[in-house]
């Protein structure tokens, strides 16, 4: 799926606990750009799969919470994950395609692997990116403190087995998308609380802008 060569993206991907999904709505705030945030949009997505095309997503449908993170290795996670989110960029390029060229948007998402949005880069030279990811001790401390976090662990068979395979899961993604994107000659940000969400913000708006 081509985009636009005129239509103008900024995208931020990374890893959950970040900061990225506030960073991302701040910016397109401030410079009255769209935001399309990934996640919003998977319950729509998930509607369209097929078997053959989708089968990281169709499994998905299928596990519950304790099957996904108490019955399943954390690495097996990982390929399940990256996965999934391949499957999916091919949903939000499509989103994109549709939006009206003459609107900057802002694209926030895990599926932003870097691997993905590389392409576009190249082909586009309206489009800027950049990808978040927590240091694992900070992103441990931060996803504790998510109220909704414990109500997933209460439906597994060992919250505590539960919690640590997810949170290796999402250490390990971490470190995937921070070697691809080094690997890619793209921009990274390592986030380990030692500088203010506003810093890491500015730091994203110099890049971006």
């Amino acid at each position: 799926m081509n985009l636009n060569l005129n239509q103008t993206i900024y995208w931020i991907g990374g890893s959950a606990c970040s900061g990225k999904s506030t960073i991302a709505a701040r910016y397109a705030e401030k410079h009255g750009l769209d935001l399309y945030v990934c996640d919003a949009h998977s319950e729509v997505h998930m509607k369209q799969i097929s078997p053959q095309n989708h089968p990281a997503m169709l499994k998905s449908t299928l596990m519950d919470f304790n099957e996904a993170f108490c019955l399943t290795d954390p690495q097996e996670q990982l390929r399940h994950y990256i996965q999934f989110f391949k499957e999916d960029f091919l949903f939000v390029i499509q989103d994109l395609a549709d939006k009206p060229a003459d609107r900057p948007v802002v694209v926030e998402g895990n599926q932003l692997l870097p691997c993905l949005v590389d392409p576009y880069l190249k082909s586009h030279s309206h489009h800027r990116a950049l990808w978040l990811v927590p240091a694992e001790p900070f992103q441990r401390k931060f996803y504790s403190q998510r109220p909704w976090i414990h109500d997933v662990l209460r439906q597994t068979d060992d919250p505590l087995i539960a919690f640590d395979n997810w949170m290796n899961r999402d250490a390990s993604f971490a470190k995937y998308v921070h070697r691809e994107a080094v690997e890619l000659n793209r921009y990274v940000i390592e986030v380990d609380g030692s500088i203010s969400l506003h810093e890491n913000f500015e730091t994203v708006e110099r890049i971006l802008t």
